[in-house]
């Protein structure tokens, strides 16, 4: 049986996860579809329809990210520690974000 410690722990770590996620998909990866679709690879009149379906996509992903971040830090290996596999999902969110991010910096530059 786990402690109140260790449940609120669990707590704090899954939904640090969840919200940065939210957080890369909703703002980061967004404006990253936006300068993708319209500034370096202008795809024209097929644009808009594309980027409403990447957004869609995109935010589906989302809620199951919501969804499986409690089952992924459960299944952990009972040898690796909790905290060790909040730390990868941490740098799997981190290298996301950089990747969008340099999108972003790329449409930038392009765009000027």
């Amino acid at each position: 049986m786990e402690t109140r410690r260790e449940r609120l722990l669990f707590l704090t770590y899954e939904w640090s996860l969840v919200l940065g996620w939210m957080l890369a998909f909703g703002l980061v990866w967004r404006q990253s579809l936006l300068f993708l679709y319209f500034v370096i690879f202008p795809m024209g009149d097929a644009a808009q329809f594309i980027y409403l379906v990447s957004m869609m996509i995109l935010f589906v992903g989302a809620v199951v990210v919501m969804g499986l971040m409690g089952m992924w830090l459960n299944r952990r290996p009972r040898t690796q520690p909790l905290m060790q596999r909040w730390l990868v999902g941490l740098g799997w969110f981190v290298l996301s974000t950089a990747i969008g991010y340099g999108i972003i910096l790329i449409g930038i530059n392009t765009k000027q």
